[in-house]
């Protein structure tokens, strides 16, 4: 099962001006490492930004998560602290191809409450997924609870653009009422980005 690792992390002026080849620096470090299979790179859209701050987004595919933990030391000693990466390995069950190579690629983080059930949560995710599949600008999505925390659950989800992904979840819609129930149990955060695979 191949496992993604996402990074986000807020980006430093160096990066945002030459992303090209800080990214280099740091992936040519782990290319030819046994078990990585592809790395993506991207920033988050400007119009979404928070403070303007701007948050740039890794994705690596690796063959397993023991082969990421093995490189997760080395991994964050690429970030200083003020890049305030966040970094997750997710138990994704589908293929992770088809939403990160789209024009646009949601990432959204679902931090169940405290004494909720993650049961509930993969149901609701269950059903949100299948509403969403095949719809209109939609380039299917992988879902999954993270290895560091099973109370935390990421989605990478493809779209044609944003804007289809509004459209997808606006009010009157049946992923919109799935929404409303899962905020209920859990808090949602996202992001969208325009991820470009690396090669060097």
């Amino acid at each position: 099962m191949t496992v993604p690792e996402i990074i986000i992390f807020e980006a430093s002026k160096d990066y945002q001006e030459n992303p090209e080849a800080v990214t280099a620096a740091a992936v040519v470090q782990l290319k030819g490492i046994e078990g990585i299979e592809a790395s993506y790179h991207g920033f988050q859209y400007d119009d979404e930004l928070e403070a303007g701050v701007k948050k740039a987004v890794w994705v690596n595919v690796w063959d397993s998560y023991d082969s990421a933990s093995k490189q997760l030391a080395h991994l964050q000693s690429l970030f200083k602290p003020e890049n305030k990466p966040e970094i997750y390995h997710v138990k994704s069950g589908s293929d992770l191809i088809k939403p990160i190579s789209a024009t646009c690629t949601e990432i959204a983080r679902m931090n169940l409450h405290t004494g909720e059930s993650t049961a509930a949560l993969a149901e609701l995710v269950d059903q949100l997924e299948a509403s969403l599949k095949g719809g209109e600008g939609a380039h299917d999505s992988t879902w999954g609870p993270t290895f560091e925390d099973p109370n935390v659950t990421i989605g990478i989800l493809g779209w044609d653009s944003k804007e289809a992904h509004l459209k997808a979840v606006a009010p009157g819609t049946k992923a919109y009422d799935i929404i409303q129930k899962i905020l209920k149990i859990a808090d949602i955060t996202l992001l969208h980005t325009d991820l470009k695979k690396f090669s060097a």
